[in-house]
């Protein structure tokens, strides 16, 4: 002990000014701090998979599924639960719901793996059979019947007062405050550049410039409409997902022996007990990079 703190009225001093000074232990934190903190190879793996749509237009996209799909259940949802999604998103179509049920859910359980989902979205956006018309698709939702291939400030303008009025005398939404968030992008791309019209090149320009990227994830409803559409017969079928992609959503076992850093039991037996779905949801952000709203 003495070899320890050295003399008593300096030594202890000095050890309790450093217990003072350490910082926040990961128990402390919240389940997502937490995860970024761990050594823990099957919760390193996780995050590889979730950082990848990062800076991507499906960034935001992922960040609303992940209210949905737990990382403990390896992103695979029950169909209640896939429909509770598409709910959220402003899909209440039983129809629709039974179509992208259909052309999500695993070939080898009733389970819907969201990861696929959002690779199976982003490949419809990029490859060169479908990329434009999953646009086309989300630019022609934009607005009330656009009398031309071209949107004007004007008629986005009136748009999005009427979404605004909407909005203010029904119950709010996420489906109508994604709408009014697209709206409200375009407004500001017109501000910004002192354009005042847009077309489809336009359009497809700022969905996947980075700086757009949460802007471009409010299309979710579009998108997955798109996909029913363009990913069944006869209008398509489902994208080849590539093989050594699917090999790298592979999770990886969790081994009770190994104890990989001081959190690793703790942020487990935290998970096994639900705590993970009692994560508070951080405010929705804006469709577009910045987080500040629209000036009125």
């Amino acid at each position: 002990m003495l070899a320890t703190l050295g003399l008593w009225d300096e030594g202890i001093r000095v050890f309790l000014q450093e217990a003072a000074q350490k910082g926040p232990q990961p128990w402390d934190m919240d389940y997502e701090e937490r995860r970024r903190m761990t050594h823990e190879p099957r919760i390193r793996r996780q995050l590889e998979l979730e950082d990848q749509w990062k800076n991507t237009c499906m960034e935001g996209i992922w960040k609303g599924m992940r209210h949905f799909a737990r990382p403990m259940d390896d992103y695979k949802v029950s169909e209640n639960r896939f429909r509770e999604y598409l709910v959220s998103v402003g899909i209440s179509s039983e129809f629709l719901g039974n179509k992208l049920y259909k052309v999500f859910r695993s070939e080898a359980c009733p389970e819907v793996d969201f990861l696929r989902v959002c690779k199976a979205i982003y490949l419809g956006l990029t490859e060169v059979g479908t990329s434009f018309k999953f646009i086309q698709h989300c630019y022609k939702s934009l607005a009330l019947s656009p009398v031309s291939e071209e949107l004007d400030c004007a008629t986005v303008m009136r748009a999005y007062e009427l979404q605004r009025r909407t909005n203010a005398q029904k119950t709010a939404s996420t489906v109508l405050e994604l709408k009014l968030q697209q709206l409200e992008g375009v407004l500001q791309y017109f501000e910004e550049t002192g354009e005042t019209n847009i077309d489809i090149g336009v359009f497809r320009f700022m969905f996947f410039e980075e700086r757009w990227r949460y802007w471009a994830g409010t299309f979710i409803k579009q998108l997955l409409e798109a996909a029913a559409k363009y990913f069944s017969f006869p209008y398509g079928v489902f994208p080849t997902i590539p093989l050594q992609w699917t090999k790298t959503t592979e999770p990886l076992s969790y081994d009770r022996h190994a104890v990989y850093d001081a959190d690793s039991l703790l942020l487990r037996n935290f998970e096994l007990t639900g705590g993970d779905n009692a994560v508070k949801k951080k405010k929705n952000r804006k469709g577009r990079s910045s987080s500040s709203s629209r000036k009125k």
